[in-house]
This record gives structure tokens, C-alpha cells and sequence, in this order.
């Protein structure tokens, strides 16, 4: 039976997180709690890839199921690991008769699980991870059990998709922050260093540039420096440029 209220739910809460900032854990904490109530199941967990690409426990719904996530990993073997790998859906509907896994199916038996649902999380062509029910008593999935299974799955993949993208969006904001920052920390160098040497700012800005690969620093690091006295202006070498007049360099051969 299929909760289709709960779907709802689910749904309309989706498209109210990824209008803001969420923490990942928590939103697929809870989207576990809600799946156990659509699917009636007793519990969920939720597996991502990490960046060596290899299966983590990210979210789970009690401490038994966070035993057994945790077992298919160290076992290598179990239905989450084979919907990671495969790419398609594993239904195991009665874990004690299950020939695929038998070190694992013997210890879900021993802590209560008689039947285990495994869907991947699927972005694009690639997999990402795997959500996975289990329920105390065996029975199998129809399909249209199996395609909500696997729709709750490519929600968890859309609250993943858009962390990281918010993720790699504040990063790209720091860097601009930091790049505009420090052009102000070098503007105002430049201007303290030409007043200091009464010369024009560019000339200023190159003598600060040269010191600095001189010296294998940052240019904002010794303008910093500057800035707060822990660099005298006299210490930094300065080459005054002649100008030579317009239209000629030098005194040249005049004709007859």
C-alpha cells in the first residue's frame, strides 16, 4: 500500500528547500522518515559516493539500520552495493533466501530485516549513491511500489545535486570577494607607496610587484605589509623611469 498523501508531502517540501539553503543530512533525514510512511517499511538509509568514489553512510533511520549500511560496505556485499554498482533498482524480498548475499542476508536476519529494497541514486549516466528500505517481514515490490521507490531515490539525488551546487557557488563568491578585496588592499598601496615616493601609481604599482617576486610573496601580502607598517616603503627597491620627449630618443644626426 502506498502512501500517496506522503508523495505529497515529500514533493511540496522539495520545492520549498531548494529555494533556500538546507543542510543535506537533515533533509534526507527526514525524507528517510517520510519514505518509511509511503512505503511502509520500517526504515531507510541513504548512501552517497564520496570523492575517491567509494560508498558512505550519509543518512539512516535508527542505530540497527546504521549497523547493517555500515555492514555492506565492510562485507563489500549487499543489495545497496549492487544497485551502486549496477545502476538498476534490487528488490530482495526475503533476505534469508537470497543466494546473492549470504553473509550479509544472515546478519540483516539476526537483527530483525527479513526484506531489503535498494534503488540508485542516478544522475544522468553516472550513479551517485543508493537509497535503501528494509522491512521486518519478506514480501516483494510491485512495480508500482518499485517506481515511487525509485522516484523518492531521484528526490534524494535532487537534494544532493543542488547542495553541491549551492556548495560550489559560495565557494566561487568567497573567490570573488577575496579577489575584489584584495584589489582594494593594492589600490590603496599603490596610492600610499606613489605619496610616500611622490611618483605616479603605476610606477608605484610595479616597484610593489617587483618586491614581491623578489621576495616569492603575494602582491596583496606585501601591499598588507605596506599598508600596516611592517614594510617601510624605503625598503622597497624603486626604479624612477625617464621620459624622453615625445617624437625622439636621444639627440639625433640632423641633416644639412
Amino acid at each position: 500500500m502506498i502512501d500517496y498523501a506522503g508523495i505529497g508531502r515529500v514533493l511540496h517540501r522539495l520545492a520549498g528547500t531548494l529555494v533556500q539553503q538546507y543542510d543535506l543530512s537533515d533533509v534526507l533525514d527526514h525524507l528517510g522518515t517520510e519514505i518509511t510512511q509511503i512505503l511502509a517499511v520500517n526504515g531507510a538509509g541513504v548512501m552517497l559516493e564520496d570523492e575517491h568514489q567509494h560508498l558512505r553512510l550519509t543518512s539512516t533511520s535508527d542505530r540497527v539500520l546504521q549497523r547493517l549500511e555500515d555492514l555492506q560496505i565492510e562485507l563489500q556485499e549487499g543489495p545497496c552495493l549492487l544497485a551502486y554498482q549496477t545502476g538498476e533498482h534490487v528488490i530482495v524480498a526475503d533476505i534469508g533466501a537470497d543466494e546473492r548475499f549470504p553473509r550479509f542476508g544472515s546478519l540483516a536476519r539476526d537483527a530483525g530485516m527479513a526484506a531489503v529494497y535498494s534503488f540508485p541514486l542516478r544522475l544522468q549516466d553516472k550513479v551517485v549513491g543508493a537509497l535503501n528500505l528494509y522491512r521486518d517481514t519478506p514480501g516483494q515490490f510491485d512495480p508500482e511500489q518499485i517506481e515511487v521507490g525509485q522516484t523518492l531515490a531521484d528526490v534524494a539525488t535532487a537534494y544532493l545535486v543542488h547542495a553541491e551546487d549551492v556548495q560550489r557557488s559560495a565557494v566561487l563568491n568567497r573567490q570573488l570577494q577575496h579577489a575584489l578585496d584584495s584589489r582594494v588592499v593594492i589600490e590603496q598601496a599603490k596610492g600610499f607607496v606613489a605619496a610616500r615616493l611622490d611618483t605616479r601609481p603605476d610606477l608605484a604599482f610595479e616597484a610593489l610587484r617587483r618586491y614581491a617576486r623578489q621576495h616569492g610573496v603575494k602582491l596583496r601580502s606585501v601591499s598588507q605589509d605596506v599598508l600596516e607598517r611592517r614594510l617601510s616603503v624605503e625598503a622597497i627597491p624603486f626604479q624612477e623611469v625617464t621620459q624622453h620627449p615625445a617624437g625622439g630618443g636621444g639627440t639625433g644626426h640632423q641633416g644639412p
